[in-house]
């Protein structure tokens, strides 16, 4: 993905605390702040101006994007797997842009509990599968309006925390927030969530320990795996922990399996070796068959066919290798 060129270097601290120090007149105490905050490895942001100045743009524009982010939004629908449909608020692309910054140099370096398979460098829905493979008993507990249900002053806690000015904080906040909460389809919301929860994972893990069993989580799904008969009395009693912490579950999606029911967790089998259902893989079978057969009948969906192939690489590297193969020659002809 692109990445927002930097009008400033964030690498020679000594460098950029003078600069900042000349451009900004800081005083000894910004300084000092300045020099915790880049010893945390996180840009010195003393001033909500600084922000700006690193970007290389106009105040004005940031103050804008900040407090009126509705501007720098469009809203669109897309259907939910299982029905209905999930409303997407994708940020537009230099607002994208500023946060996919705050996210590589700000919320990307939290670091987040073990359990944590979700939008965290290395880990993905393979990662977080394996953990249960070949459990006896599986129980999966979804959250109500993950993103949604955090709103701003939760998010604004999270800068305060990390040691960041209020009026720093404030900026940070508007430009990860829209309408008073997580936006979904932010680059930044993922890790704000992750962060967030993270308190609720802890107490979800010890939990898991008491039960003797496994915990993890994916994004809004969590899953807990091994020999314990769960119950809808285990359900309620999680629901119980995360309202505590200002989060629902969703009953009509939270879900009890036995060894011999189909163990679905992220959109993979846990009892097929943490593989795709069956009639998925068997349909992008069909499809890159139909694709060899008629390649002009599939010109434009080349990049959909790399994606699948990538997708399919985690599991089964020499198909994935014969997918890729097809998908390009499927793009030679776009």
């Amino acid at each position: 993905m692109y990445r927002l060129p930097l009008a400033i270097s964030l690498q020679k601290t000594d460098d950029l605390i003078q600069t900042l120090k000349t451009e900004f007149g800081l005083g000894p105490q910004e300084v000092s702040r300045a020099n915790k905050l880049m010893a945390s490895d996180l840009p010195p942001l003393v001033r909500p101006e600084i922000i700006s100045f690193v970007f290389g743009i106009s105040y004005s524009l940031l103050l804008s994007m900040s407090r009126n982010p509705e501007n720098y939004y469009r809203t669109y629908k897309i259907k939910k797997y299982g029905g209905g449909t999930r409303q997407i608020e994708a940020p537009r692309r230099f607002l994208k842009l500023v946060q996919r910054w705050i996210y590589d140099y700000i919320l990307g370096r939290v670091n987040m509990p073990i359990s944590v398979h979700g939008f965290v460098l290395g880990k993905d829905i393979f990662s977080n599968v394996r953990v249960h493979l070949d459990s006896r008993n599986i129980m999966v507990v979804d959250i109500r309006g993950f993103f949604p249900s955090i709103g701003s002053k939760r998010v604004w806690h999270v800068f305060r925390e990390l040691g960041f000015p209020v009026k720093v904080a404030n900026r940070l906040t508007g430009l990860c927030t829209f309408q008073g909460r997580l936006p979904q389809g932010a680059p930044t919301s993922p890790a704000l969530a992750n962060i967030i929860f993270s308190p609720v994972d802890i107490d979800l893990v010890h939990l898991a320990e008491e039960w003797e069993c496994n915990y993890t989580r994916y994004a809004d799904d969590l899953v807990f795996s091994g020999t314990r008969v769960f119950s809808k009395g285990d359900v309620a009693h999680i629901a119980e922990i995360l309202s505590k912490s200002g989060f629902t579950i969703n009953v009509k999606k939270s879900r009890i399996i036995g060894s011999g029911g189909r163990q679905m967790i992220a959109g993979l089998v846990a009892n097929q070796k943490g593989f795709p259902p069956r009639e998925k893989r068997m349909g992008w079978r069909a499809l890159f068959h139909q694709a060899t057969l008629y390649p002009t009948k599939y010109k434009g969906q080349g990049s959909r066919l790399a994606g699948i192939a990538a997708f399919v690489n985690n599991y089964d590297k020499a198909l994935a290798q014969e997918y890729k193969q097809i998908a390009k020659k499927i793009m030679e002809l776009e």
